[in-house]
């Protein structure tokens, strides 16, 4: 078989989804070298990710982070786009695998220009507008506009859910339908745990990711747990944060609310399996956060944990129950006030089992990448 290229632009270490992908194509052994472009990050308190299997190299091209630095971020752009064109050229892939609109460029480069019989692959993590597009980087602008020469040329292009989905096809008329698929970010099936005792005061909450004030029922939230005096303590792990959104937390000195640094995906289950809800709190302030079935959400679940997500979240309403455990409840985080908690944590009723790992997702994805 071929190499196989994946262009991930972001640093791996933040994106759960690709740490997952790379995982299953290491499991088999019928593939060659597995060659990944991406960039270097400011990883804080998070090692860096390492593939379990030798065929997978990973290549770190330019740095993602570069902040308020004009010239060094175009320049770490020059070294990304520059180098894995070339890394293209030299290894020749006859099929390569790119994530977000932000790595497409040197995809439609090679596949245009220099390898036609080339199979292009795509998955977007998030969902972004066309006016996002228009008002957005000028950069990603460009390369969007390139990359719609690739869509109906590709083997797969592929969204979160089926909303997202259906809003990709509409802003994009010149689609063929038959390359469309929906790939969900799952979990492990190593994660699931099923937890059936009653839950006992101080209830432990849990909130895992990026961390804001204006995107998120952050204060909402933490103004309920506070006037709870106790009953309920709220940790957030979290190693993308605002500056606001840390100077609020700590302004509070609560002693039910404690943020700490944010963990490696692999030490998750552990650390998730000392809670009794996980919480999401995205305040839909763009379309891919309403239409939206985050990966926490079935993180939490596979560890066993309640959780409870706004009711705006228009993409994550289908995973609801009500009954049983662990639930699955949406939230009018507005009105916290009337939240019934008693009955949100009561273990009255059946085990909900939620089948959603990886797994079983990945497998369309992984045969086509790695037969024929």
């Amino acid at each position: 078989m071929s190499n196989i290229a994946i262009i991930h632009f972001a640093p791996l270490e933040f994106y759960p989804p690709i740490q997952n992908m790379l995982g299953e194509l290491g499991k088999l052994k019928n593939t060659t070298q597995i060659l990944v472009f991406t960039s270097q990050g400011s990883l804080g308190s998070l090692k860096p990710f390492t593939p379990k299997s030798t065929a997978i190299k990973v290549i770190r091209l330019g740095k993602s982070d570069a902040g308020n630095r004009p010239l060094m971020r175009y320049w770490n752009y020059v070294i990304f786009y520059g180098s894995s064109l070339f890394l293209l050229l030299r290894y020749r892939p006859y099929k390569v695998l790119y994530y977000e609109t932000i790595s497409s460029w040197p995809v439609y480069v090679y596949k245009r220009f220099i390898k036609l019989n080339c199979q292009v692959y795509i998955h977007y993590h998030e969902y972004t507008t066309s006016e996002e597009y228009r008002q957005g980087m000028k950069l990603t602008r460009y390369f969007h506009e390139k990359e719609k020469w690739l869509y109906p040329r590709a083997e797969w292009i592929s969204h979160t859910n089926e909303f997202r989905m259906s809003l990709f096809k509409k802003d994009t008329l010149t689609m063929e339908s038959r390359h469309t698929y929906i790939l969900p970010n799952y979990p492990s099936v190593q994660w699931s745990a099923v937890r059936t005792s009653a839950v006992k005061k101080p209830v432990k909450v849990v909130y895992v990711g990026s961390f804001s004030l204006t995107t998120m029922y952050t204060k909402e939230f933490a103004a309920w747990i506070t006037s709870q005096k106790g009953s309920l303590t709220w940790d957030i792990y979290s190693y993308n944060l605002t500056q606001e959104a840390k100077a609020y937390i700590q302004s509070l000195g609560s002693e039910w609310i404690t943020l700490k640094d944010g963990v490696n995906y692999d030490q998750l289950p552990e650390i998730l399996s000392h809670y009794d809800v996980g919480v999401v709190l995205y305040n839909g302030h763009i379309p891919n956060y309403i239409y939206n079935a985050p990966n926490k959400l079935f993180e939490y679940l596979a560890c066993g944990l309640d959780v409870w997500f706004p009711e705006i979240m228009i993409g994550s309403l289908e995973y609801v129950k009500t009954q049983g455990f662990p639930k699955v409840l949406a939230i009018d985080f507005n009105t916290l006030d009337r939240f019934n908690l008693p009955m949100a944590l009561d273990r009255v009723g059946p085990s909900n089992k939620f089948g959603f790992f990886h797994e079983e997702a990945l497998k369309p994805l992984v045969h086509k990448l790695t037969t024929g």
